[in-house]
């Protein structure tokens, strides 16, 4: 059984990719054409998540109806965190609207790592690197925002920092809740995890990359690249 602390570790990563993207958004000239070609790869890495290591393991173990209903519980948890967000933040700016999605893409993020970890070790791993490719780009979109909008460097510095909390509170509730829980249960909390991560990753990551700039091929070759990427990376670690 995987121990308390090797979770901690695990829900650390995807703060971590969300930070080098920032840190990268500082030091690095913007473009919008590479933040819309990163952020492209990001969705290709999310998309290569859900699709290669959270439904196949769920489906070897609940149903397909169980696996459907959770994946909308997930999503729908999403929409309705997504309402509340947009209502707080009106007359707030873009910059706070921005800092929740992202704080609720990284809440998703560590519920995965919980409830994967849960599962196994091997699981809750692969997901976490998973994450922190994926996050790299959405740490370069968000701080570049946070940049282009004159925010002072210290706020946009106490803001990477801030983002390793809510993956990291996430992850120790999901492990604690489903540790010693029958298999279904922890199978039927990893898919919502996993529905409520990709939904809000593709409202986020798809729609920040389209703001940045119109899409072209490169975009779809990115996209492509990203799934390939973590489906290799996926192999490397099961072998």
């Amino acid at each position: 059984m995987p121990e308390l602390s090797t979770v901690l570790l695990l829900a650390l990563l995807p703060g971590v990719g969300v930070a080098a993207g920032g840190l990268v958004a500082e030091l690095a000239p913007s473009s919008k054409k590479w933040l819309n070609w990163s952020l492209h790869a990001a969705a290709g890495i999310v998309i290569a998540i859900a699709a290669i290591e959270v439904f196949p393991e769920a489906l070897d173990s609940v149903s397909h109806w169980t696996v459907g209903i959770a994946f909308a519980i997930g999503g729908l948890i999403y929409l309705g965190v997504q309402i509340l967000v947009e209502k707080r933040a009106e007359g707030s700016g873009r910059m706070w609207m921005i800092f929740l999605a992202v704080a609720t893409d990284l809440f998703g993020d560590g519920l995965l790592i919980g409830a994967g970890t849960a599962v196994s070790a091997d699981l809750g791993i692969t997901l976490a690197i998973g994450q922190i490719m994926a996050n790299i780009p959405e740490g370069f979109a968000s701080l570049s925002t946070f940049r282009a909008n004159d925010t002072p460097r210290s706020t946009r510095l106490w803001l990477t920092a801030a983002f390793i909390v809510p993956a990291v509170a996430a992850a120790v509730i999901g492990f604690l809740v489903l540790r010693g829980q029958p298999e279904s249960w922890q199978y039927s909390a990893l898919t919502a995890a996993a529905g409520l991560y990709t939904v809000a990753a593709f409202e986020d990551i798809i729609h920040e990359a389209h703001e940045s700039t119109s899409d072209n091929r490169r975009s779809t070759l990115a996209l492509i690249a990203g799934f390939t990427l973590f489906v290799f990376t996926s192999a490397v670690l099961g072998g």
